[in-house]
């Protein structure tokens, strides 16, 4: 071989390899159930050639052109091996790994994972609530999630509620870390209490459907779930600063240091949140900490969390006609000249969606200018949990967790509240200038208390202390790779305290002739003193579960049961009770004093007892089973059924009266569900239907016996709730990303009574005062379910400008809304009538940030990173009907023709701003 055709040779293998062609894959490993990214992690293809991810998470890796299969892999969990054909240019692979051992977030939270679990879920990630939730309520930033709808109610802050598949939050499981937070008396979730939680929140996971925690909680419509950051996150150190619409302000500092060389981990954060509210007079002023300390002890991981939020804020609590906001709109949906009229000559028409009529401003005898709020809450529930999981070995877990809420505040109300006539807000000046009159003025009572001021108006507290604990238990054993058993008890004692007490006198020195039942209309009151009801609530819960989890290749099966009882009991400190001498029987309330044969008799006395109900007890059962099978690498179908028989709340149980309500049932539940999931490379799609059948659904109704005494009765009703879901994410580029979903729900009641008694504690038939048999009676068959939208349609775009540079808009549509009813109206010739339908209406948000890390401070790697963000909701200012009541007897209408004139609604809020400054080290 010659020198030049050497050379030659050289060149043209040289040439090869110069020219040989590449594509470049980009991508993110993340934790699968926390989603927290992971730094470090192994990329590696062919005979050991690879990469690892950065401080972000993220890799960039050059591949040749063609078939490849590349190990994913991360210290203490499994590695994936992702099969893929490489081509010309940029392609996008984000992965999701697990770990080798069980954590305690998957045993006692019942987390879903994507193609093994077989229910739909949604993961809200940190980032997502970092871009979003402009400190909003949490749930609403979960509203571009299928068949969920969630409003500001009457816009102040922390007065969200949330549906899922057209179920109150009544019907909801919400929990954080696992523990159950619904109040234990009536289902709801006060969002005031959880605001700052977004500071340690490591995702969100939202379960519609049944769902698959193994408590036996009333998840009817759904779960979610609050996970918090803790010794298995990343070290960071986060400084945030917040300003926003209405003046608002927040402050927030948070930290989780990560497991540190003792073993040890603590995570904490503090915020403080103040401002003036969207709509008038709904203030609000709050602080928010967190603490919780983790150590390993050999095979134990121990922690102790604390959490709460003291906070007040002004509120707006009544819907009104559409005409109180606006008249031009009240017009174009029906509303007629004589219904505008009417209600201008009450309350005035015409204020604009902002106007809150219960508060005001006045100038005191000091000539300090003060505000009056006739509706405002003051709370604070602080949350002290205790837990420890122990893992015996490879193959036994075993996690207990004892936990601790307090809860104390309430909301305040007015006695003899006034309207101003020309600006329609609390007449404050005048309320409190007839407190306050000169020593002759009205106010005087020259009999009883001829030196001090009697309170014409005062405000009211209506406080709902409680004190709650519980304790979960669970074992998890994994036999092998293919089967697990779990299984544990739920306990929990509650007891809600409940009366209404004189909270200010405006300035003047006592109430009089405030009634209530303990009937002492002479008795002096003071600021602090109850009156009107004090009782409590008892409630007490035992329950047990099981579940077996089977896995094998292409299949993933679960099956859960669990039983539980609960124990009702209701404690009236004012209802009057007898004393018996010497044949006589004489009655003492609360306060009075009763004088017999030279004894006084007083309510606390010995011989007489609180007044209780019986204990009342109901078992109730839960029995749930799905399946998920792997068609390929890419797609997934699943199925799951249930059956509830869930135990009525303690509010359908013991009246308000302090009364066993008669025809006490069980809910029943039959639900089914299938999806289908899709995700390769660039695109990801869901799709579920579903189908909920809720029987004897407890619905409350009120009559008066002949003595005019009030009964109660359980009406059951029965709803039918089915639909679809579809969800689509589509990476067009590195630069683009789209999202779309739609929701399609048919959910309407299917019941029809038509004569329901009533019958007092001796099962004797309830009459009125003629002798006529008290009945009730309703048609709600085919009847549309009311309190959410039934339609949805949702897009999204997100667009990367630069690595540091993001701006995202989403455009969401809600349709086929009917107003909330009384099933109770729905008789005579109103049968099976539906209520009104709220115009449908679409909102559009924006949001952008720009992020860079501060050069000279730290490591090149280490250096902390500026995030700026802005976030503009309802960015078109779209002006909407957010809630409504049909027939609302309380504006003073009465018509009840089912229409725009006869509902009372609220507005939701129209364009807000929220500007952000946060500092991550």
């Amino acid at each position: 071989m010659t020198k030049s055709t050497l050379i030659l040779i050289l060149s043209l293998f040289s040439g090869i390899g110069f020219f040989a062609q590449t594509g470049t894959l980009k991508g993110t490993l993340t934790d699968e159930i926390t989603g927290e990214t992971l730094i470090g992690a192994s990329i590696i293809y062919g005979s050991g050639q690879g990469t690892t991810t950065d401080i972000d998470g993220n890799y960039q890796l050059d591949l040749p052109l063609g078939d490849q299969s590349i190990t994913f892999s991360y210290v203490g969990m499994l590695p994936k091996i992702k099969k893929i054909t490489v081509k010309k240019g940029i392609q996008f692979l984000d992965v999701k790994l697990s770990t080798k051992k069980m954590r305690e977030v998957e045993i006692v939270a019942d987390i879903a994972k994507e193609r093994e679990t077989p229910v739909a879920f949604t993961n809200i990630s940190r980032e997502k609530l970092n871009e979003e939730l402009a400190s909003q309520d949490i749930p609403m930033v979960l509203n571009s999630t299928p068949s969920v709808y969630a409003t500001q109610s009457g816009g102040g802050d922390g007065d969200a509620r949330i549906t899922i598949r057209g179920f109150s939050q009544r019907n909801l499981a919400v929990m954080i870390d696992g523990v159950p937070v619904n109040d234990m008396e009536n289902g709801w979730v006060y969002w005031s209490n959880w605001f700052g939680l977004d500071m340690v929140t490591q995702t969100i996971q939202v379960q519609r459907g049944l769902g698959v925690s193994k408590l036996a909680v009333p998840s009817i419509g759904g779960t979610m779930n609050i996970f918090t950051k803790g010794i298995d996150s990343k070290p960071e150190l986060n400084v945030k600063a917040e300003m926003g619409t209405g003046m608002f302000q927040r402050q927030s500092f948070s930290f989780n240091s990560g497991k540190l060389k003792s073993g040890w981990g603590f995570t904490g954060a503090f915020s403080r949140k103040k401002g003036e509210g969207y709509v008038d007079g709904t203030y609000t002023d709050g602080y928010f900490f967190y603490l919780k300390a983790e150590k390993r002890i050999k095979n134990h991981l121990i922690s102790l969390s604390a959490f709460g939020a003291p906070q007040s804020h002004g509120q707006r609590s009544f819907k009104q006609p559409i005409s109180f906001y606006d008249e031009d709109q009240a017009r174009e949906l029906g509303v007629s000249e004589e219904g505008i009229a009417q209600f201008k000559a009450g309350a005035g028409s015409d204020h604009g969606i902002k106007f809150n009529q219960f508060w005001g401003e006045y100038v005191d005898r000091n000539g300090e200018t003060k505000t009056m709020y006739q509706q405002e809450n003051k709370y604070f529930k602080p949350q002290i949990t205790l837990r420890d999981f122990w893992q015996i070995n490879k193959k036994l877990y075993i996690t207990n967790v004892a936990y601790l809420s307090i809860g104390q505040g309430g909301g305040t109300g007015m006695r003899n509240s006034s309207i101003n006539p020309v600006t329609g807000e609390l007449d404050a000046q005048f309320i409190y200038d007839q407190n306050t009159a000169g020593d002759f003025g009205p106010n005087i009572d020259p009999v009883y208390h001829p030196t001090e001021r009697f309170a014409n108006s005062n405000i009211y507290q209506s406080v709902n202390n409680h004190f709650w604990y519980g304790l979960l238990s669970t074992a998890t054993y994994v036999k092998n790779d293919h089967l697990t058993y779990s299984g544990g008890i739920d306990l929990r004692s509650y007891e809600g305290e409940h009366y209404r007490q004189v909270y200010d006198l405006l300035d003047a020195d006592y109430a009089k002739e405030l009634g209530g039942n303990q009937n002492t209309n002479q008795r002096i009151y003071r600021e602090g003193d109850k009156y009107f009801y004090h009782d409590l609530g008892k409630v007490v819960w035992g329950g047990a579960f099981g579940q077996v989890e089977y896995k094998k290749e292409l299949w993933s099966i679960f099956g859960s049961a669990s039983v539980s009882a609960s124990g009702y009991q209701g404690v009236d400190y004012f209802r009057k009770k007898t004393v018996t001498v010497d044949g006589e029987q004489y009655a003492v309330g609360y306060h009075d004093t009763v004088s017999v044969n030279g004894k006084e008799y007083t309510r606390n006395s010995e011989e007489l007892e609180t007044y209780k109900t019986k204990w009342v007890t109901r078992p109730g059962f839960t029995i749930k089973t799905g399946a998920n099978y792997i068609f390929d690498e890419y797609s997934n179908m699943f199925v799951n059924l249930g059956y509830l028989s869930n135990v009525p709340k303690f509010a359908n149980v013991i009246d308000q009266n302090n009364e066993v309500v008669n025809n006490i049932v069980n809910e029943k539940v039959q639900a089914a569900e299938l999806g289908y999931a899709y995700k390769k490379n660039k695109v990801a799609i869901n799709v579920n239907t579903y189908i909920t059948n809720w029987i004897d659904r407890p619905y409350t109704v009120r009559r008066t016996g002949e003595d005019n005494e009030s009964f109660n009765a359980n009406i059951q009703m029965d709803a039918l709730h089915m639909g679809a879901e579809f969800e689509l994410a589509y990476k067009m580029n590195r630069y683009i990303t789209l999202e779309g979903m739609l929701s399609l729900g048919e959910w309407k009641w299917m019941s029809k009574k038509d004569s329901i008694t009533f019958l007092n504690d001796n099962g004797a038939t309830i009459t009125d005062a003629t002798g006529n048999i008290q009945y009730a009676s309703f048609d709600a068959r085919g009847v549309h379910v009311g309190d959410a939208a039934q339609t949805q349609m949702g897009a999204k775009i997100r667009i990367n400008i630069t690595k540091k540079l993001y701006i995202k808009s989403q455009y969401t549509w809600f349709d086929r809304y009917y107003a909330d009813f009384e099933p109770g109206g729905l008789d005579g010739e109103n049968a099976g009538r539906e209520s009104w339908q709220i115009p449908s209406y679409g909102l559009m948000d924006l949001h952008a940030g720009y992020s860079f890390r501060l050069k000279g401070i730290g490591e090149k790697k280490k250096q902390p990173m500026l995030s700026i963000r802005l976030s503009i909701l309802n960015l078109l200012d779209t002006q909407y009907i957010s809630d409504a009541q049909n027939n609302d007897r309380f504006t003073g209408q009465t018509g009840n023709n089912f229409d725009a004139e006869s509902a009372a609604v609220f507005y939701g809020l129209g364009r807000r701003y929220n500007a952000s400054l946060q500092i991550k080290f």
